[in-house]
């Protein structure tokens, strides 16, 4: 089984791991969009168009699935792609209602892209929720990605300050949790922790994300259980731009984490411009 897992950069490493969990015998094919990153100061448009160049790429290579680990992706592309879609297409948003359910007193506050927080979908969703336009406040954490994105020696220390300048003083004093709208933000939430307290809960969709394909594949899951992540696992990676590079951070990112890519794994690449195909399926 192949499943495509699609972000603007590495921030989806983070939704990987969590797919990795459940499936761990699949092979992943990791797309990082590094050419046009960040997606959240771009505009719905071309965010959609580069959305749907992916999705073409992972039909070349025959995946069963494809998940967008990109909640900008999936506010722009997710619903036109899903009309034609040859797969499954599992999106991620906002993990808000979890957050409401956990905690059903004080302010959520929701740090996301622009392009999220101005979104209809974004709207909908608090639409749906009880409690969710009068309790969560969306807050569009423009730079923050790019940060995280960057991988370098400071990255940390750069979105500390980003962290204590934007984000500290929009925090209320009823605040009870930190919805995370992006990926790249699933790796600064002990970051968030610091600046925001550590009573403060930060939640992702990460593991929703893993449960909902699994639910598309007719796997099984057992409720409330979260699997360990497994030692190794199959997984390909291609990015549009700095390909070594980026794909050195990413082992890393699934290195720190535990897990080990079976040797060559890496080598599957299929252009943008043609189809071709090279290493390991």
């Amino acid at each position: 089984m192949r499943i495509g897992i699609f972000d603007s950069g590495i921030g989806g490493i983070s939704t990987l791991l969590a797919c990795l969990r459940y499936l761990p015998d699949a092979h992943y094919l990791f797309y990082g969009d590094s050419a046009h990153a960040p997606y959240g100061d771009k505009s719905p448009a071309q965010v959609r168009q580069w959305t749907e160049a992916a999705y073409a790429w992972f039909i070349a290579a025959g995946v069963d699935a494809v998940v967008l680990a990109c909640n900008t992706a999936t506010s722009a592309a997710v619903a036109p792609l899903r009309e034609r879609a040859d797969v499954p297409i599992i999106g991620i948003e906002p993990a808000i209602k979890k957050a409401l359910e956990d905690h059903p007193q004080g302010e959520i506050l929701l740090l996301a892209t622009a392009v999220t927080v101005s979104g209809v979908k974004l709207q909908e969703l608090l639409g749906r929720l009880e409690g969710g336009p009068e309790r969560v406040r969306p807050l569009a954490c423009s730079g923050l990605a790019e940060i995280v994105e960057t991988q370098d020696a400071q990255w940390r220390e750069r979105a500390s300050r980003y962290l204590q300048a934007q984000v500290r003083p929009a925090q209320q004093q009823d605040t009870r949790a930190v919805v995370l709208g992006c990926t790249h933000y699933c790796w600064i939430g002990d970051l968030i922790r610091d600046v925001l307290g550590r009573d403060i809960a930060v939640v992702d969709g990460n593991d929703g994300v893993a449960r909902q394909l699994c639910h598309r594949l007719d796997i099984p899951t057992e409720t409330g259980v979260m699997p360990p992540l497994p030692g190794h696992a199959r997984i390909s990676l291609h990015f549009t731009t700095d390909n070594d590079v980026k794909s050195h951070l990413a082992r890393q990112l699934l290195a720190a984490s535990g897990v080990r890519m079976d040797t060559n794994q890496d080598l599957f690449l299929v252009p943008q411009q043609g189809v071709s195909r090279s290493g390991p399926l």
